[in-house]
């Protein structure tokens, strides 16, 4: 399975255009990141993460769900979804973002195919897809159905309750540097560290927004793991995306 983790594709030295688009909101810096956590209690688990996980979440589950899911929430963006929702069979409202520029497309709760739910995820991956999702094995719920004012802190926002027999593909996706043995709770704390911006000179004089979005971001990425209470490991990663 391809990993829907933007950290491990860094680390893997895969930088896609979603790994790419995860980085542009920082600016020169240092960026404390909210604590990713796992908890295993008795036939299940919890996963919880920071907004920037929210469509990273949302695709984990489309690309490893069997069965249909049922889905409810919101869509924030700056463009008209209508048509492309309209062709994968989605029910909608479209509202205004209050106090912000574009449109929320509001999902009532609907069931959904697997297929069409992964379509759904990849074609639009780069709005904000804050949706509650209920599917066999588990379910993935955000805590708030309108995105956060930039800066502010989002602990938790993105929760994934799992069953056991999704811990090996967990594993695999975002905890691909813990060793193999079994846990109760695990906690992954990162700080992102950009040290220099690479803005196309050419492009900026075209389109300067263009040149903004597709500027490169290089820095490292300080990295913590945390098992049971104990650090295990804390090393740093180097990035370009």
């Amino acid at each position: 399975m391809a990993t829907t983790n933007f950290i491990k594709k860094i680390f893997d030295k895969d930088i896609s255009e979603e790994v790419h688009n995860a980085f542009t909101r920082y600016s020169l810096g240092e960026f404390v990141k909210e604590p990713f956590l796992v908890k295993v209690k008795g036939s299940g688990i919890m996963v919880q993460g920071g907004f920037e996980y929210l469509n990273f979440f949302q695709k984990f589950v489309a690309e490893n769900v069997k069965e249909n899911v049922t889905v409810s929430g919101t869509i924030e963006t700056v463009k008209d979804l209508s048509a492309a929702l309209k062709k994968l069979g989605v029910d909608f409202e479209n509202e205004r973002r209050f106090g912000k520029p574009g449109s929320k497309f509001v999902l009532s709760s609907q069931k959904m195919s697997k297929d069409n739910f992964k379509k759904l995820i990849s074609e639009l991956f780069t709005e904000y897809l804050l949706l509650n999702v209920v599917f066999d094995g588990g379910e993935l719920k955000v805590k708030s159905q309108t995105t956060p004012k930039m800066g502010s802190p989002t602990d938790k926002f993105v929760t994934l309750k799992l069953s056991k027999d999704w811990l090996k593909v967990l594993k695999d996706d975002y905890l691909f540097d813990v060793d193999g043995k079994d846990f109760n709770e695990l906690t992954i704390n990162q700080t992102y560290y950009v040290e220099d911006i690479e803005v196309d000179e050419k492009l900026l004089a075209k389109d300067s927004d263009l040149a903004r979005k597709k500027a490169l971001r290089k820095g490292e990425i300080k990295r913590s793991v945390m098992v049971d209470g104990k650090k295990v490991k804390e090393y740093s990663i180097k990035f370009k995306v």
